[in-house]
Order: structure tokens, then C-alpha cells, then sequence
């Protein structure tokens, strides 16, 4: 699936995919609406729009509860470990957007996958 370069998101993807070439999907998702600004996925069967409407409502969901723990704290990542799949989400600062990576586990590793989100997860 094609995303568009030259953006915010778009250089997000670019980026990732730099480092972690294999990645199954790779997309910016707004959080109020849950809908992806732009993504990319090299999956014909994996649908970053499905993806995103049920991780912002895990995202919600992890908020509402740290909210009601009373913690000062916020969310910085989630991560989702499958039996073949490493998902991690990450908030952006502006708390507007999600940035989200999935990455086949038998290429890659979590502290990759976190290593290049943390590198090029800035700006939206």
C-alpha cells in the first residue's frame, strides 16, 4: 500500500522501513478519529484502517485506566507480542496522532522495533 512522501507521516514510514525493511505494517493514526493519517503495509491481508480503529480503542482503554488509578503518569508505548508479530504503539507528543509499527518477530526484535520508533516518531 502506497503512502504518501514528503509528509510528517510519510517520512515517519520512510523511516521506518529504512531500518526495519520486513516491517508488515507501518502507520500514523489520528486518535480522536481513530483513522489512519497514512500507512503502509506489505500485507494484502493485514488492513492498517482495521488495525487502527481497534488499537486507538486499546490506547483509550489504557488511559481511561490509568486515569482511574489516579496515576500522574502517561502512556510513552504499548506493546502487543503475538506468537509471529510485535505490535507497538507509541503516542505522540502532542497526544493527537499514534505512531504504529508492526514488525515480523522472527526478523526482528522489540528493542529494534522500539529503538526505530523512538528515532523517527516526532513532529505530529
Amino acid at each position: 500500500m502506497p503512502y504518501t512522501k514528503g509528509t510528517l507521516a510519510g517520512d515517519f514510514i520512510e523511516g521506518v522501513l529504512s531500518e526495519i525493511p520486513d516491517a508488515i505494517c507501518v502507520s500514523v493514526i489520528n486518535l480522536s478519529a481513530g483513522m489512519s493519517i497514512d500507512s503502509y503495509c506489505s500485507k494484502p491481508d493485514f488492513d492498517p484502517d482495521v488495525a487502527a480503529v481497534h488499537h486507538t480503542e486499546v490506547l483509550k482503554a489504557e488511559q481511561r485506566a490509568v486515569s482511574a488509578l489516579h496515576q500522574k503518569d502517561s502512556i510513552k508505548d504499548i506493546f502487543i507480542t503475538l506468537d509471529t508479530q510485535i505490535h507497538m504503539l507509541t503516542l505522540s507528543k502532542t497526544g493527537k496522532a499514534v505512531y504504529y509499527i508492526v514488525a515480523d518477530s522472527q526478523k526482528t526484535n522489540l528493542g529494534m522495533v522500539r529503538s526505530t520508533m523512538r528515532k523517527f516518531a516526532k513532529g505530529i
